[in-house]
């Protein structure tokens, strides 16, 4: 009796490295936001006008985020990552009235089939996930993300207050007339 052998992944896959990087990236977002319970909007392939890649969904509003995934850095390896930056998306997020953030998932190993740890006890994800805000930020040549704002759970939760602190009710908006 022979078994079967299995498929290498190369024999499967449709998709390219940076490809497979970018699906990963918006995938471990969506692990993240949902761990919140806050919904995610992926911008459609081709309609990233505004240097977005999608919107978390809050209760008074929502936020637009820009997510990169790389190899090109270690998790636990310094303080700041850069990531160069187009003239155009600076342009769009400076425009924006709401907040922006820009997320970089980092993979360790920079090896596709170790991003995820298959496990008896579970599947963990071997990346993580650092942010900062830019629609605010003076432009730059590089976006410097520091590694002490690691994506969590809580991370939305100042999101949030963020986005609802955009919103101010209307004076003399009470009703009485």
């Amino acid at each position: 009796m022979t078994i079967p052998q299995q498929p290498s992944a190369s024999a499967i896959a449709t998709l390219a490295a940076n490809g497979c990087k970018a699906r990963f990236g918006v995938a471990y977002l969506r692990a993240v936001f949902s761990q919140a319970g806050v919904g995610f909007t992926e911008t459609s392939i081709d309609e990233d006008v505004l240097a977005i890649d999608g919107m978390v969904e809050f209760e008074v509003s929502v936020a637009r985020i820009q997510v990169k995934c790389t190899g090109k850095f270690r998790i636990n390896s310094g303080e700041t990552a850069t990531w160069p930056a187009e003239q155009h998306w600076w342009d769009r997020w400076h425009k924006s009235k709401i907040p922006v953030y820009f997320v970089l998932v980092v993979v360790d190993p920079d090896h596709q089939p170790g991003w995820l740890d298959h496990r008896p006890d579970g599947t963990l994800h071997r990346a993580a996930a650092f942010w900062v805000r830019v629609d605010k930020m003076s432009q730059a040549a590089g976006i410097k993300v520091p590694k002490s704002q690691r994506l969590t759970a809580d991370t939305l939760r100042s999101w949030a207050a963020e986005v609802d602190s955009g919103y101010t009710p209307a004076a003399g908006g009470d009703g009485d007339g």
